[in-house]
């Protein structure tokens, strides 16, 4: 797991807990910041699958800065922002669950 994909893991749970646990309104502060996060580090984690070429890395560092944005404009979109967190830890674990199984 690279750092960045390791700060992207960190911003996604503390996103997930928040959509856990706290209320509508107060919920926002934290699943924008975390977006924010997750859409910054999700491009230099982008750059860094692209060069070497990691095809799943890759695709999952997309889209997770996709979830980036929808995360941090959930207030806008009304969506529920579980569901943009959840796939942001799931998009992490990914790629560091297929060279496991290549193993």
């Amino acid at each position: 797991m690279t750092p960045l994909r390791a700060v992207n893991l960190l911003a996604a749970l503390a996103a997930t807990v928040a959509a856990l646990l706290l209320a509508r309104p107060g919920v926002f502060a934290l699943t924008g910041g975390a977006g924010l996060v997750l859409f910054v580090v999700g491009a230099g984690s982008m750059a860094a699958d692209a060069f070497p070429w990691r095809r799943l890395a890759f695709w999952c560092s997309l889209a997770t800065v996709a979830c980036g944005v929808l995360l941090a404009l959930v207030q806008v979109t009304g969506l529920p922002p579980l569901i943009f967190a959840a796939a942001a830890v799931a998009l992490q674990l990914a790629p560091l669950a297929e060279g496991k199984l290549r193993t």
